[in-house]
């Protein structure tokens, strides 16, 4: 670890070097979280802040007390503490106002700059500890009066509460803090036994929990919270994409669909890796080869650094720790039934089936992707979504029922003719039609088979929409074109090869037997990528080959 602490320690240096600079002396500005000069986000200015503060501790930085860091660190206390509501809550601009989540992301990293302080110095900052105490203590009233809108903010605000409570404990309102503590605790950790939190964050929020997580368990000592961070971990495995990305798109949040890196979990990796090894003597060798493959990766690529200098101070052992291996594993195959997720790996292709999504099936060769939906329009449906599902050990299949419906009349006439105000559960439905879709994978040597198959009604026009990445290249022996994101077109007959820089793919042959693109309302529209289209009327059975190059 200790050539990743100098790394931690030099890019700790470089991300502070413009707050050193500018010493918060206009807090409106974007770098320190200013929106405007009647909005502003104090969040930007205290995570620069712990950063500040470790560096000003850590005798290897650059910034061992050095007093420009300390009239830094003096001008940023004051601007957080001016942040501060007099309801001991602060404000994230943009859509929460008094708002205890946010609150409690912000006491996150004052507690360890508290921590910090009293443990590697002796007097140099204690004016500056006497102000943060007060503010913790602020913020902690605030807090504890508060609510939340999500599942992690409980658990944010939960980890809050705790550190307060042992933090003030001899004081009387500490037993208010515990109280409010186990309010939030006694609904229950929202971790199923595949180690998935609710918002199936894989990209952030699933990190923030098992921070929260590690806090819980250090502040009271329960070893059940560490088991929902080991469940996450082990998860998280099956998550990492050929092209070491994490998949995203199951994710409910703001992280769906977005290019991420798995470096936020570094440190929970680093954690229960080292902690396996000095109560059991081992090491647990996929927690320890996945924590040195994130900082070892982001060493390489120059990538953001893993923000947690900090915790690692405040746990020095993790200083002495050396890594036994290196990398995540290269194979999978694994449903999580609850998340509604089939995630198949081998070696450098990786497929995704999702129960429940439009796009329920993505395809990946290191970093060559393709998605796939299928529209249909038909009564109120719009897209094919799986609803039952099954596995193999070759693949898998899903399949999607429905009904064409039609009101009838009511037996007794409603109280009122206005439409909207009608209780329209009270009539009888007439339902005259239906239609079964199923598709199934059959895994390959170099890709997959995708087969359709429709019955049911007749003649319902139906097509399967590829997601190719915009600027790839399509030929066939009777076009070539370049495809355009939000652009599409259909392939009705033969084979085409996509090609771009990520790698090269193969699909066909081509269908379409008809030029009905979408109904005139409820249609997703995919503006980021190139779609190719295959149409067909019910009742067919098509077979397609997905086949990547070595």
């Amino acid at each position: 670890m200790k050539r990743y602490i100098a790394y931690l320690v030099e890019s700790t240096e470089d991300l502070v070097k413009d707050f050193m600079k500018k010493q918060v002396k206009d807090p409106t500005q974007p770098e320190f979280g200013g929106l405007k000069q009647d909005l502003v986000d104090p969040k930007p200015t205290v995570y620069k802040l712990i950063s500040t503060v470790a560096l000003y501790c850590h005798k290897d930085s650059r910034y061992y007390k050095d007093p420009r860091v300390k009239e830094s660190i003096n001008l940023a206390l004051d601007f957080i503490t001016s942040q501060l509501r007099p309801s001991g809550t602060f404000d994230f601009p943009s859509c929460n106002f008094a708002s205890a989540p946010d609150t409690s992301f912000i006491l996150k990293q004052l507690f360890p700059m508290y921590q910090l302080m009293d443990k590697y110095l002796d007097h140099e900052l204690d004016a500056e500890k006497d102000k943060l105490l007060l503010t913790i203590k602020q913020a902690l009233m605030g807090i504890m009066q508060g609510g939340f809108h999500t599942p992690n903010h409980r658990w944010a605000i939960t980890a809050a509460l705790m550190q307060g409570y042992n933090l003030f404990k001899e004081e009387t309102f500490a037993e208010d803090l515990l109280k409010r503590a186990n309010k939030y605790l006694a609904e229950g950790i929202d971790g199923n036994e595949d180690g998935e939190y609710a918002e199936r964050s894989t990209g952030n929020y699933n990190a923030v929990v098992n921070s929260s997580m590690i806090t819980l368990y250090e502040e009271t000592g329960d070893e059940k919270y560490l088991g929902y961070v080991e469940r996450n971990l082990e998860m998280m495995l099956h998550y990492m994409d050929s092209d070491d990305t994490v998949f995203t798109e199951n994710s409910t949040r703001q992280d769906k669909g977005k290019k991420e890196y798995g470096y936020k979990y570094f440190y929970h990796y680093l954690y229960m890796a080292e902690r396996e090894l000095r109560l059991e003597g081992k090491v647990k060798t996929l927690f320890d080869g996945a924590a040195h493959k994130l900082i070892s990766d982001c060493l390489l690529r120059q990538d953001d650094v893993p923000f947690c200098l900090h915790k690692l101070m405040l746990n020095e052992r993790l200083f002495d720790y050396e890594f036994a291996g290196y990398g995540f594993m290269e194979s999978y195959r694994r449903f999580f039934k609850d998340s509604g997720i089939y995630r198949v790996r081998k070696d450098d292709f990786v497929y995704s089936a999702l129960v429940g999504k439009s796009n329920f099936l993505f395809i990946k060769k290191k970093a060559f992707r393709i998605s796939l939906r299928m529209g249909i329009s038909y009564c109120d449906i719009r897209n094919f979504v799986i609803q039952d599902f099954e596995t193999s050990d070759k693949g898998c299949k899903g399949v999607f029922q429905a009904q064409g419906w039609y009101y009838t009349p009511f037996e007794n006439p409603p109280e009122t003719s206005d439409w909207w105000q009608m209780d329209h559960s009270k009539r009888e439905l007439l339902c005259n039609t239906s239609l079964k879709v199923s598709v199934e994978v059959e895994e390959r040597d170099k890709g997959i088979d995708l087969i359709v198959d429709t019955e049911g009604y007749e003649n319902i026009p139906i097509r399967l929409e590829i997601a190719l990445m915009s600027g790839s290249s399509i030929d066939s022996p009777a076009f070539s074109l370049v495809g355009d994101a939000g652009k599409k077109m259909i392939l009705k007959e033969g084979y085409v090869d996509i090609q771009n820089d990520e790698g090269q793919c193969r699909i066909g042959p081509g269908f379409g037997n008809h030029g009905f693109t979408g109904h005139y309302s409820g249609e997703l529209e995919d503006r980021q990528n190139f779609t190719l289209i295959m149409t067909d009327y019910s009742n067919f059975k098509r077979r397609l080959t997905f086949e990547f190059d070595d």
